[in-house]
């Protein structure tokens, strides 16, 4: 193995570590799922070394992951094959180039999506796409797993032509550019969109061309409480189909609601919890569909309806929703995070199969998130120390998913599937879809390089790994 890292260090020089105690970080990411630890780490800070690397790795069959800023929810990089090494994106940080009069910008993949809109903020510009995770999430990970978060009923994710085209370099280490600089293109195959959601299978991001919007001058959040989770649910059916276009729409469930009490102090009233955002550049747009709204919930029965006056009010509304995650710990220790997505008639439903599921397995289920576009998160809580609740989480969790699947959903809206859900994901996607991913995968990675052991069944990358797999 010494041979490998004095190879690294030829071509990163010093950006390279492999000190156990350091490495051994790397092995995580944002789930309590633990990998292999890597043999090394490497912080490329150009193209053309992760080009000489990658036909190296590729000649000699080193097990590679790409790692953005670790904030994933799938065990997406973490490695499952030992003596791997991880390519870490975080020192390519720079913004390239902004074309203000053709609103895009052009990226390094190691750049958080905060600080990048700290920056577009200067110009009055914004990057829409708004992960939770958005002050760590890097733009090459967000891109690599289709990001969303709580803007996307108004924006979508990354896939929504928020990705003009990418600079990838392919495990061959040729380095080809996807797309164009305009926002519609027909001509030819979408290489962009093959790499959005990849999750680091098939090449490395290294530059992105990204479209931006102007930044709304005027934003109200609205928080509603109702009686009863599934009326709340039933609600934001409802208001889908009103045309007030709002930019997110939250739901919180009893339990997370329960958890961010304990957590904060929030004084909630009633089951269930509906967080609405409008904005606009138009302050008299805002008002109309806020005072729209506001009837509205008065006429569905909604209880202690509250909108914000200031930004610190904007502020006090979102906490809750912004607690959610970091709350659930006053609850139990630990948590399985879902991602399922269903159409949106089918949200309520889903609401209640999370209700039944927690109930036959005697678990809490805390569910809350993106409503709008029907992805909520079911938190499925245990206690680490007993292997018994352990067991009925795992088996609550699935349940869950192969449930979505049979309301026609699917078992990831932005997470990605990563180690986590391939067995869901099996069922949900099939055999000739998987069969038809698989080579396309061989095509771009013939000898599987790339990310072994994640996205497909393990039978899949048997082909190549063998029992090296720790899966």
């Amino acid at each position: 193995m010494s041979g490998i890292i004095k190879v690294l260090r030829e071509i990163f020089g010093s950006d390279v570590l492999s000190r156990e105690d350091i490495v051994e970080y790397y092995a995580y990411d944002a789930q309590p799922i633990k990998g292999e630890i890597p043999l090394a780490i490497v912080f490329p800070r150009k193209a053309e070394q992760i080009r000489s690397y990658l036909v190296y790795a590729s000649k000699h069959k080193i097990p590679t992951y790409i790692r953005g800023g670790g904030t994933a929810l799938s065990g997406g990089p973490i490695p499952l094959v030992e003596n791997a090494v991880v390519v870490s994106m975080y020192r390519m940080n720079r913004i390239l180039d902004i074309k203000l009069k053709d609103m895009q910008v052009r990226t390094e993949p190691g750049i958080t999506i905060d600080e990048l809109n700290i920056y577009l903020g200067r110009y009055g510009l914004l990057f829409p796409i708004d992960p939770g995770s958005s002050a760590a999430a890097t733009i090459g990970g967000a891109i690599a797993n289709n990001a969303g978060g709580v803007k996307a009923v108004k924006y979508g994710c990354m896939k929504d032509g928020w990705i003009l085209s990418l600079e990838v370099v392919l495990p061959n280490g040729e380095i080809i550019e996807t797309g164009t600089n305009t926002f519609k293109a027909a001509a030819g195959y979408n290489l962009t969109g093959l790499f959005i959601g990849s999750e680091g299978t098939l090449g490395v991001i290294t530059k992105a061309t990204l479209k931006v919007v102007a930044k709304p001058k005027y934003r109200v959040a609205v928080r509603a409480y109702f009686g009863d989770e599934r009326e709340a649910a039933e609600f934001v059916v409802k208001l889908l189909r009103m045309g007030l276009d709002p930019t997110a729409i939250e739901f919180l469930d009893r339990d997370t609601l329960e958890a961010v009490k304990r957590y904060s102090g929030l004084d909630y009233k009633g089951n269930a919890m509906i967080l609405v955002e409008f904005t606009s550049s138009i302050r008299e747009d805002v008002e109309r569909r806020l005072n729209l709204l506001v009837e509205i919930l008065k006429e569905e029965g909604a209880i202690d309806i509250t909108w914000s006056k200031t930004d610190e009010e904007y502020q006090k509304i979102w906490m809750a929703r912004k607690a959610a995650a970091p709350s659930l710990g006053n609850l139990k220790p630990k948590y399985l995070i879902l991602d399922p997505t269903v159409p949106i008639s089918k949200i309520p439903e889903l609401v209640d199969i999370c209700r039944k599921i927690a109930n036959k397995y005697g678990l809490i289920i805390a569910t809350f998130g993106h409503a709008g576009d029907g992805n909520l998160h079911p938190n499925v809580l245990y206690d680490p120390l007993d292997e018994e609740e352990f067991e009925r989480a795992l088996k609550a969790a699935k349940e869950i998913s192969l449930e979505t699947i049979k309301l026609g959903g699917t078992v990831s809206g932005e997470h990605g599937v990563g180690l986590e859900k391939i067995e869901t994901f099996k069922k949900e996607a099939g055999r000739e879809k998987l069969d038809l991913m698989w080579k396309i995968k061989r095509l771009f990675d013939p000898n599987g390089i790339l990310n072994p052991g994640k996205l497909f069944p393990r039978e899949y990358w048997e082909e190549i790994w063998g029992d090296r797999l720790s899966i």
